[in-house]
């Protein structure tokens, strides 16, 4: 699969409903900032949950690839601390935490406009032998 066959709801800049988040990588960590659109509400004003999941799922994701290491998800916990807005910036951040075998551990944050946390996950993901990030360009 090539990337312009990639159509991924987290990063895909071709998939109309997607968040079509943007990455900037720093070592171990990478890091997106976005505006929530409306249409991604759960309560009046807030980010649906499962959106917040994704985001954090995504940016962990991105710290693999930019890592050049293909991984899939295999577990994930996210703790929602404060209303993530929507309509307002925020920033997601994820760092490498650990790498045992074939598993990665990750961490993850979602920052409001304020700086306060408004979430944060870990993630352990299993890294693949047969695909590389490099076979998706």
């Amino acid at each position: 699969m090539k990337q312009d066959e990639i159509y991924c709801f987290g990063c895909s800049q071709k998939n109309p409903i997607g968040l079509q988040l943007q990455f900037e990588y720093t070592g171990d960590t990478a890091q997106t900032s976005l505006t929530p659109k409306k249409e991604y509400e759960g309560f009046p004003g807030v980010l649906h949950g499962g959106i917040v999941s994704t985001i954090i799922d995504e940016v962990m994701a991105k710290v693999t690839e930019h890592k050049n290491i293909f991984a899939v998800t295999v577990e994930m916990n996210v703790k929602f601390l404060k209303k993530t807005p929507i309509e307002k910036p925020i920033t997601a951040k994820a760092e490498l935490v650990d790498r045992r075998k074939k598993f990665l551990y990750l961490k993850a944050e979602i920052l409001n406009e304020d700086g306060e946390k408004t979430a944060q996950g870990t993630g352990k993901y299993y890294m693949l032998d047969d695909i590389k990030p490099e076979d998706l360009k």
